[in-house]
């Protein structure tokens, strides 16, 4: 029971702290493009913004895998355990879900992290116009497939059906947090859907609402895994537990 105990704390406390790291990412992506908002749905912005860029965007892209990714690993398997006496196979189908978006955001992070700085600095130092479109070409090939392939429309479908299986499963007294789950599910979808359909408007809004929700909902809920007077969350009963929201 320690060690559960323990595991649930770690859990929360790693989700609360992601929602610092997922702010700092995107202070330290509109710093890369000097605070260009165009530079958020044109990459071709940040390739033109000088060798400055570089470590930023590195910076941006390491705490990208930290606010948004890792940190909700030990959180969605608290989800799967506290739903899988009533709906396991579900609970499965949902946790592998959202440990997909994970594992894709945080390769597709990485990616970037270590590719892109130096795309940066190649154009900067480009000594003709051949040179510099050579290197355009490169960085959009990976930027349209990391973004628009493994995150916009990948991770982000595999996201919106996980939260919004879990945001059906959850205990009805918590209506407002089955609301936000399933709020941050749709968004996903949005962006998934305008991403296939190449409406960058309709993808633009559901990742709009995904940036901000995704780690406030994080958040959220280390928060009230802290305030849990029972070491197993999300209401889940045993004989020697209480129901948590209850």
């Amino acid at each position: 029971m320690a060690s559960e105990d323990s595991f649930t704390r770690m859990a929360a406390t790693a989700a609360i702290v992601s929602l610092p790291i997922a702010a700092g990412n995107l202070v330290a992506m509109l710093a890369t493009v000097h605070f260009n908002l165009k530079g958020m749905t044109d990459p071709v912005v940040l390739l033109r913004s000088g060798t400055a860029a570089a470590p930023l965007w590195r910076l941006s892209m390491v705490l990208d895998i930290l606010g948004y990714y890792l940190p909700i690993v030990p959180l969605i398997l608290l989800l799967r355990s506290s739903h899988r006496d009533g709906a396991a196979n579900w609970a499965d189908m949902f946790t592998l879900c959202l440990l997909g978006y994970c594992l894709i955001g945080a390769v597709g992070g990485a990616m970037l992290a270590t590719a892109i700085p130096t795309l940066i600095r190649d154009y900067a130092s480009a000594s003709s116009a051949d040179h510099r479109q050579a290197v355009q070409v490169v960085f959009t090939g990976y930027t349209d497939s990391i973004y628009r392939g493994l995150w916009n429309l990948l991770e982000e479908l595999l996201a919106g059906i996980g939260w919004i299986g879990f945001s059906r499963v959850m205990s009805d007294d918590r209506r407002v947090l089955r609301m936000a789950t399933s709020l941050l599910g749709v968004a996903c979808l949005v962006d998934s859907l305008g991403t296939a359909l190449n409406i960058d408007g309709v993808a633009s809004a559901g990742l709009s609402l995904y940036l901000v929700l995704a780690p406030v909902w994080a958040c959220w809920m280390g928060i009230d895994l802290l305030r849990s007077r029972a070491p197993v969350p999300f209401g889940a009963v045993t004989p020697t537990t209480v129901p948590r929201w209850q």
